[in-house]
């Protein structure tokens, strides 16, 4: 057995760089940095220890084999309960696994003799879209008939972007009796896959993609190889399979973390791996091939409409039915973010293609030098809970209307972006206003769309009064892709219930979904609806701006303010503004709301959670990812249990 590492407590930073596959991508298409590569660690945070140990039904895992060739495998335990996963450290996985005839895994295991066998894994919970992944080593695997047990020394781990995962309930199934179907570890040049596996492909919406970066030899001390895997997801036949030869997959590249993980892995090392799970007939296809990623003409010579795809001409298959023990208990709920599927320019369409709404944008105000609030109305009425997001494909805005309304120019940086965007509403629908909807957004430095729409903006606003400006006559248009968003809904709790009590935390243009919740609970309260006591915190260089905003949510008061009833409203607001400067309230605030200055940034001591009884209060996060983990760090100091956080943060 190997030597296990004991690494100090705190994860660290794991790489010094992206390696020279991702740098090459990230090169190709243009693209500015969005995640640091500080946010890969050199072992799991506490937080993924406690997902991986006890929320997972399923974990995919890489590995390779004797060729090199990387395989996507999904161990489960004998019955699809969790709990099949420990960490005895915070730099090591012990997995308790039972496997089936077809796994390609079983092969690959059994390579194991006291080496390093490298393996990587992403923790994925379906019913709530939480996922880390880990990439590093084995340094233990007994493999006893089909079940296995492995230990992996983790080197590197990431938390992931979720805006494709599909939404399921799945439950134990103990009725599994795996059938292998074909098992074709090495495929014929000439051969294709059977019409049943392509049909499977064809009718997929989730896949996890394995990769493998090789190092060249004087690259290895400061990018090591390493093999990764990653999630996979869209409307079902997001994956198209070519019909020219019947075993060359294109898989479209959906924007998300833009990492390019494993894009940088297949431009040094040509091979990748795939698997599709079915939760509804517990069937799973595992094939491997090699692979290959095209951009621009390229791409769309072979998908139309998409600027980048990857490719992968099977070498290796297997196809297992009523294997996975576990099934959906009804149907799944598609991500919001997931486009129409793209089919292959050598295949016919179906005649009825999916429409998704118009949206027309009415009323444009600009905020401050880069903050402004769009107000849009969709052609059929939309519905759009407090705090939820909208997802906008403006391709026709970018690509023709801008370039009528404003003076830029196009240039190499935008020929691959999907004009594809996410912000959250500040403004929902209400119920005499069905269809319109506002989105406060930033724009942003280096950024493509959003300063644009900026400028647009400011177009008609020149002197920055600050005002809605009505630009319906601009004839600028959007298409909802979906609604999404993470963030519960707060229902109403009665004094005799205790009442609801919130903690809402917010960094910068985090404070978003927070607008359109206080406009829910304010007006709940207004209708007599619920005892409710909300205490926001605000972490912003805009105090000014966001401060007048929230003034603006408190559309309406708690009844006994507006009759001038004296005893205690049914709404109490405490906000706790953190700012690097001194402003100047420009707006009282109505009676029922406290406002509470405090100097610098918020610290991570806990103090201020503490003081306000964060522990029993349900607590809700938003914004840029350090603030987040900030602000987590801060909370478990003051004693919270962060398994009860609600979170989200813009990583993409």
């Amino acid at each position: 057995m190997l030597q296990s590492p004991q690494p100090p407590s705190d994860p660290l930073p794991a790489l010094r760089g992206w390696h020279p596959g991702e740098q090459a991508v990230q090169a190709i298409i243009h693209l500015p940095e969005r995640v640091a590569i500080t946010a890969i660690v050199d072992r799991l945070p506490e937080q993924h220890r406690i997902f991986h140990t006890s929320r997972l039904h399923f974990l995919p895992v890489t590995t390779l084999d004797e060729q090199g060739r990387p395989w996507a495998s999904i161990l489960f335990s004998h019955d699809g309960m969790p709990g099949f996963i420990s960490s005895p450290t915070n730099a090591l996985l012990t997995i308790k696994a039972r496997l089936w005839p077809g796994d390609p895994i079983i092969q690959n295991l059994s390579q194991f003799h006291d080496r390093k066998l490298l393996f990587s894994g992403i923790g994925l919970e379906v019913s709530t879209r939480r996922r880390n992944k880990f990439s590093g080593y084995m340094s233990n695997v007994s493999l006893r008939g089909l079940d296995v047990d492995l230990t992996s020394v983790i080197t590197q781990a990431l938390g992931l972007c979720p805006k494709y995962i599909n939404i399921r309930s799945i439950m134990p199934f103990h009725q599994t009796s795996p059938r292998l179907i074909y098992e074709r570890f090495n495929l014929g040049d000439r051969e294709r896959l059977p019409d049943d596996v392509i049909a499977f492909i064809h009718a997929a919406d989730t896949a996890f993609l394995s990769t493998s970066y090789v190092a060249a030899q004087e690259d290895e001390d400061i990018y090591p190889s390493r093999v990764g895997v990653n999630h996979r997801g869209g409307r079902p036949g997001f994956v198209r399979v070519r019909p020219s030869d019947g075993k060359t997959l294109v898989l479209p590249n959906y924007a998300g973390n833009r990492m390019m993980n494993s894009l940088g892995d297949i431009h040094i090392t040509p091979v990748a791996g795939i698997v599709f799970p079915s939760f509804s007939t517990g069937s799973i296809l595992y094939l491997t091939g090699k692979a290959e990623n095209l951009y621009g003409a390229s791409a769309r010579a072979i998908m139309p409409n998409m600027n980048i795809v990857s490719t992968i001409c099977v070498t290796g298959f297997s196809f297992v039915e009523n294997a996975i023990p576990l099934r959906e208990t009804g149907p799944s709920e598609r991500s919001p973010y997931s486009p129409p599927v793209c089919y292959l320019a050598e295949e016919k369409p179906p005649s009825v293609s999916f429409a998704d709404i118009t949206l027309n944008l009415i009323k444009t105000r600009v905020l401050d030098d880069t903050l402004m609030t769009l107000t849009f109305e969709s052609s059929r009425p939309v519905g759009i809970n407090p705090s939820q997001n909208c997802v906008l494909e403006l391709s026709e805005f970018l690509r023709k209307r801008s370039h009528a309304l404003l003076d830029w120019e196009e240039d190499e940086s935008t020929v691959n972006d999907d004009c594809v965007r996410t912000w959250t509403v500040s403004t929902p629908p209400a119920p005499d206003t069905p269809c319109t909807h506002s989105l406060t957004m930033r724009a942003i430095k280096g950024g493509l769309i959003t300063p644009i729409l900026y400028q647009l903006a400011r177009s008609v606003d020149p002197q920055l009064t600050g005002e809605e400006i009505d630009v319906t006559g601009l004839k600028v248009c959007a298409r909802l892709r979906g609604v999404g968003g993470d963030l519960p809904v707060p229902e109403p709790l009665a004094a005799c219930d205790g009442g609801r009590r919130l903690l809402w935390i917010a960094g910068g243009i985090g404070i978003t979904p927070f607008l359109s919740l206080t406009r829910h609970v304010t007006n709940l309260a207004a209708r007599g609806f619920g005892i409710w006591d909300v205490t926001l915190v605000l972490a912003t260089r805009e105090p000014e701006v966001m401060l007048g905003l929230i003034q603006e949510a408190f559309v309406n008061k708690p009844s006994c303010i507006i009759d001038g009833c004296q005893s205690a409203p049914s709404l109490t607001f405490s906000i706790h503004i953190y700012s690097p400067r001194q402003f100047k309230l420009l707006e009282p605030f109505p009676p029922f709301v406290s406002l509470i200055i405090h100097e610098g940034r918020l610290d991570d001591s806990g103090a201020l959670f503490g003081s306000v009884d964060a522990k029993g209060r349900e607590s809700h996060i938003c914004g840029p990812l350090p603030f987040v983990l900030n602000a987590m760090k801060s909370l478990r100091a003051a004693g919270v249990d962060l398994e009860r956080v609600k979170r989200e943060r813009f990583t993409y």
